[in-house]
């Protein structure tokens, strides 16, 4: 096929995710023989409030339409010189007006869009999801929401780069464990747990140390496109946050919300004290740092609703399969949906609880042939089954398209 993609969220790579669906998604389309026609409009305008589900100022819409127009243009003049068979996006609602996915459909191109927050930020993505043909979603349970608002879900998991995840024989591997991603969720406070327990471990990110977190407001910047800027953690962020949580939930639990959400804070402070040794920078290369330690760690908690101080709910990361596809003894938090995936146990292993977390890194690092077993087997299932070739294959599969 000749695919149109429109994946990465901005042209700068220094940006986040700029490249993370593009380097995933790119070579995998090209060695299964597909013809990738890859957008040169920059998405990172819009990206700048992808965050926003569907009130958005007049300044941001008139960004959206500009984006949406130029796209519509782009895949009109790549279609003139010769057909294009499909049009694959990732787009929130912020990136694309929903109604441009009409004048695709015109020149006769079915349309997918992936996303992968179906489970605990489906707002962001609703009012694009309805207006595609096919809406990918990589969680299993998100079909029902995707289906309660017309939307034609399918469900196909995301995976791993065999020649970018891969073993790195020659490096000297540590007694310890190590977690590799930002600071998010309960993941400070499961690893302060494994702390409190004297269980030796690194940490690799973002967010883990004082001035490598959210980048703060200068006093001057009031403004974004209209919307009001506020700095993370300050007395403006909580009022918004109060307005949101009023609108849609009420007075009395906006206040609870608050008040949790200003506990967690006191405790991430004394979490983040505790483990400031741990802490290692950035990964620079991140299945490197895998080979260098005898255990690797995965947390697989999100806040439900997308903000902090919502439930814990657990599913299956992208790290799930980028982790076994590395040749580690791979141990991540239980989602009843990584058991259509692996073997829990044999593959790579899963916790339930802070308690099952310290038991199982304390017997993997005191036992190394099963750690090595769990390394092997691990690794030979994930290049025989969860590498993004197969995904694909599946995907257009499911979609009925050759």
């Amino acid at each position: 096929m000749r695919i149109f993609t429109a994946i990465r969220h901005a042209r700068n790579p220094e940006k986040y995710h700029a490249e993370l669906w593009a380097s995933n998604f790119l070579p995998a389309l090209a060695r299964i023989g597909h013809e990738v026609i890859d957008s040169a409009i920059d998405l990172e305008p819009a990206s700048d409030f992808m965050q926003i589900a569907d009130d958005f100022t007049a300044q941001e819409r008139e960004v959206r339409a500009r984006i949406t127009q130029a796209i519509i243009d782009e895949v009109r003049a790549a279609h003139a010189v010769k057909p294009i068979d499909l049009f694959l996006s990732y787009f929130y609602n912020a990136h694309f007006d929903p109604a441009g996915f009409a004048d695709i459909r015109a020149l006769g191109i079915p349309t997918i869009n992936f996303y992968c927050n179906s489970i605990y930020q489906f707002d962001l993505v609703s009012a694009i999801a309805p207006a595609v043909d096919f809406a990918w979603h990589a969680e299993m349970d998100a079909g029902p929401a995707y289906r309660a608002i017309g939307a034609n879900p399918i469900w196909v998991q995301m995976a791993s780069d065999p020649n970018v995840y891969r073993p790195y024989p020659g490096v000297t591997r540590q007694n310890d464990a190590c977690f590799v991603g930002q600071r998010y969720a309960d993941r400070a406070t499961l690893l302060a747990a494994l702390h409190q327990a004297g269980m030796p471990f690194s940490v690799y990110g973002r967010g883990w140390s004082d001035g490598d977190g959210a980048p703060t407001t200068s006093p001057a910047a009031q403004a974004r496109l209209g919307r009001p800027i506020v700095s993370p953690g300050s007395a403006g962020a909580y009022l918004a946050e109060m307005r949101h949580l009023v609108a849609h939930d009420g007075m009395v639990a906006a206040a609870w919300r608050i008040a949790r959400r200003l506990g967690q804070r006191r405790q991430a402070r004394r979490e983040r004290a505790m483990l400031t040794s741990h802490v290692r920078g950035y990964a620079h290369d991140v299945a490197e740092s895998f080979a260098a330690h005898a255990v690797v760690l995965n947390f697989s908690n999100v806040w439900s609703d997308g903000r902090p101080g919502s439930r814990l709910i657990p599913h299956v990361r992208l790290r799930d399969f980028e982790g076994p596809m590395s040749r580690s003894c791979f141990l991540t938090g239980y989602t009843p949906e990584i058991e259509h995936f692996y073997e829990v146990g044999r593959e790579i292993d899963c916790y339930r609880s802070s308690d099952e977390l310290i038991d199982k890194t304390r017997f993997y690092l005191a036992n190394t042939d099963a750690a090595e077993r769990l390394r092997e087997a691990g690794w030979q299932r994930a290049r025989r089954d969860h590498c993004w070739e197969n995904r694909f294959n599946q995907l257009f599969s499911a979609c009925d398209l050759k």
